[in-house]
């Protein structure tokens, strides 16, 4: 869905930002952008939908030259997230939510369903908020409110950068889990720029690790990310509790589950996380932990 080929962004004073960045993210997957400041994170994003112009190298959306599409008409095929959300703060939610589908000439009864839509599933009631001011909501509502701006055309493509960035880490959990719940239902394809490595490895199907000057280290799923880091540099940003972070991502397969004795062990789903199950199994006094797949217990798992 969206390829960069070589691309450089390199200023007037001979700063590179960017140097001949290239990788493919594909269709439904969210690739994040990960790295130290001044890695060239924001840059790279701001190129795909030319609020940055690259000095050279090919930008495709869809097998489309972004650089051959009128920018403005561009940026509306595409959902953009910022860190400080940018709702207008003279708009309702509703009328923030509904801008784009009015560029597009929407008619307001069509545009009036697909803001109650996305509303609601961002997790804010319709009824309830619809008519509030930006000024009424609470940072992670107004975090929510942005993104359902960012969906409301219904575009392929889903640019976000550090959304969820200046909320507090509560708040910025329950985000980061409704964004997986999402991205679960509609398939984007989404670029994600963080400088947490914990939210990237939570959120990425791939995840870019970039180091200063805009260079690539590294363009694997999360678990080879932490498993098999490609340069001392990657495995220093990653942290030397990377193994503690790869069972976040590795998930309790059928191959963990052993046969024996269940009755009164705790429960866990086939699938969970070996981090989940990990935890439930030091956190109780059972020497083992019963192992479930579609309501019917397959076996134990052991800490051996």
């Amino acid at each position: 869905m969206i390829r960069l080929e070589a691309v450089t962004k390199r200023y007037d004073d001979g700063t590179i930002a960017v140097d001949a960045l290239t990788l493919d993210v594909a269709e439904g997957e969210t690739c994040v952008l990960v790295g130290p400041s001044g890695c060239g994170k924001t840059t790279t994003m701001k190129m795909i939908n030319r609020l940055v112009e690259p000095t050279s190298g090919r930008i495709t959306v869809d097998g489309e030259d972004v650089l051959s599409v009128d920018p403005v008409q561009l940026r509306r095929r595409m959902g953009y997230v910022i860190q400080q959300v940018g709702l207008f703060p003279h708009q309702t939610v509703a009328a923030n939510v509904a801008t784009v589908p009015r560029l597009l000439g929407w008619d307001k009864a069509r545009t009036q369903r697909r803001v109650d839509e996305l509303l609601d599933l961002v997790g804010l009631d319709a009824g309830r908020y619809r008519s509030r001011y930006p000024h009424q909501l609470s940072g992670g509502q107004r975090q929510r409110v942005g993104v359902a701006r960012a969906l409301a055309a219904d575009p392929p493509v889903l640019l976000m950068d550090e959304p969820f960035g200046a909320i507090d880490p509560i708040t910025r959990d329950r985000l980061q889990g409704e964004f997986v719940r999402l991205q679960g239902e509609l398939r984007k394809t989404v670029v994600f720029v963080t400088h947490d490595v914990d939210e990237a490895v939570r959120l990425g199907d791939r995840i870019a690790v970039l180091a200063e000057g805009g260079r690539l280290e590294q363009y694997a799923p999360p678990a080879e990310v932490l498993g098999q880091p490609a340069t001392p540099f990657v495995a220093d940003f990653v942290g030397a509790d990377r193994g503690i972070k790869r069972l976040t991502v590795l998930r309790l397969d059928a191959v963990d589950v052993t046969p024996g004795p269940t009755d009164g062990l705790p429960e866990v789903e086939l699938g969970t996380s070996l981090r989940d199950a990990l935890a439930a199994l030091l956190g109780g006094d059972a020497p083992a932990l019963a192992v479930r797949q579609n309501g019917a217990v397959i076996g134990r798992l052991t800490a051996d």
